[in-house]
């Protein structure tokens, strides 16, 4: 056997390990490739022709946007766009028709015999803005349809569906309110009395869709913050929409919307006057009719506009608690105790067995193998499961989840990424501690973990 010649175990042994590692960096270059395509917001296409733009739709005497001449028809909507694509229209309408038949459902509304449209019109239009900019973000509602960003629109606008079936679920609320009474409230002169409140037509929008701004405040301490910020404004006095300013555009999303969804949530709650979606559709029929809002109001609600004013803040004193149990300061402790403890369970067995494991006689010796292998366990751990808990935790904590949806199936998920992440790398590292073959499983596991943990969290919100 010459010099340069391995034996022939060791020589079989090499080969396996370049069998494995080729299918290793193939496996893991797709299973990169899927997350990143799996959390592309859109796809890509060219910006229609100007000279191929159509300039027709309900909503063009608002914006003056034309459309690509392509729009998706549904049984209740004609979905328009500046150039997204069929499937993000299809996509827009389904979930339209999801959200509209719920929400008629809960109003109590019948469309057949209730609904006023516009000459002309039978269906609600959907503009799904893909390139134009919509003044204030967001999107926006009128007579008979709505103006939002399309699912794979390119002016930066959420395309998380809970996100976008809050704000939808929002702005259909306008336009059956718009449809009920045969007009949208710009329509009519300030200080007509035909003419909706502000707070009763943005309050009924927030308490049903459950809150687009972050919800309502639920602790008199919550609001008592607010009101140190914004000073003590009273929502039942939010009459007219205000002349747009840094200031209201700073207040607007954290105190007016937040307020009046409080005060339509407290005429539908129990423990308030005890009323349903179905009276505040009600009232919006009678105004239909030809009745002023004060009286709508009064009829339906069983309390008047100016009582509610006068009696608002008292009233909320004895409604909402002083303050809350912090759940989610407890659920963010419980979830960092978990790492810790995952953490030091993984150091104690570290301890305790890298050294076996890393011994050609297994016996208990601490050789340069051993230690190089149990700072490679904890960096591995450290780095990916503790770095992904953390980024969990802060989208859970700063994301756009409305106040009153849970944040518990999240913090579920997150937990059991973790455990199951530093499970996987534990297991991988420790075998590669005496059989190296098995660590090319390390990077395609990390990867099916991180990319599972995603589509189960946007699964959820």
């Amino acid at each position: 056997m010459g010099t340069g010649e391995q034996p022939r175990g060791v020589r079989g042994s090499a080969m396996r390990r370049g069998r494995f590692r080729v299918p290793a960096l193939v496996a893991g270059g797709v299973l990169l490739a899927g997350v990143i395509a799996g959390c592309s917001s859109h796809s890509q296409s060219e910006r229609p022709d100007p000279g191929q733009m159509v300039h027709s739709g309900s909503w063009y005497v608002r914006e003056q946007w034309p459309h690509d001449g392509h729009p998706y028809e549904s049984e209740r909507f004609v979905v328009y766009s500046d150039g997204a694509s069929q499937q993000a229209r299809q996509r827009l309408a389904a979930l339209a028709e999801e959200v509209f038949a719920e929400l008629v459902d809960e109003m109590g509304v019948d469309p057949a015999t209730m609904f006023r449209f516009p000459a002309d019109q039978e269906k609600i239009d959907l503009y799904a803005n893909r390139y134009n900019v919509l003044e204030g973000g967001g999107a926006r509602a009128y007579y008979a349809g709505i103006i939002i960003a399309s699912f794979d629109n390119d002016v930066g606008e959420s395309t998380n569906v809970g996100v976008v079936r809050v704000n939808l679920k929002h702005e259909l609320v306008h336009v059956v309110e718009a449809l009920l009474k045969g007009n949208y409230v710009g329509d009519i002169p300030v200080g007509d009395p035909r003419r909706m409140p502000v707070w009763f037509s943005e309050g009924t929008a927030e308490a049903l869709s459950g809150g687009s701004t972050g919800g309502a405040p639920r602790t008199l301490d919550r609001v008592n913050d607010l009101i140190a910020v914004y000073g003590r404004i009273n929502p039942i006095a939010w009459k007219v929409d205000l002349p747009l300013s840094d200031e209201v555009l700073d207040a607007y999303p954290h105190y007016y919307y937040p307020m009046a969804q409080l005060a339509v949530e407290y005429l539908l709650d129990p423990e308030g006057l005890g009323k349903s979606p179905k009276d505040l559709a009600a009232v919006m029929l009678g105004m239909g009719n030809g009745v002023s809002f004060a009286a709508a109001f009064g009829n339906h609600l069983g309390i008047s506009q100016d009582d509610y004013e006068a009696q608002f803040f008292a009233r909320m004193d004895t409604y909402l608690p002083q303050s809350e149990f912090p759940y989610e300061a407890v659920a963010l402790g419980l979830v960092a105790l978990l790492a810790a403890g995952v953490m030091s369970g993984s150091l104690v067995w570290g301890l305790r067995r890298w050294p076996a494991l890393a011994s050609e006689s297994g016996a208990p010796v601490w050789t340069r193998r051993a230690r190089r292998g149990f700072v490679t366990e904890i960096s591995a751990f450290a780095c990916v499961a503790v770095g992904f808990l953390s980024l969990g935790l802060l989208a859970m904590r700063w994301s756009d989840i409305p106040q009153r949806v849970s944040r518990a199936p999240g913090y579920a998920v997150i937990a059991c990424y973790f455990v199951g992440s530093a499970g996987i790398l534990m297991w991988a590292i420790r075998s590669a501690g005496h059989q190296r073959r098995r660590a090319y499983l390390i990077p395609p596991l990390v990867i099916i973990a991180t990319l599972i943990a995603i589509v189960l969290i946007q699964r959820i919100f």
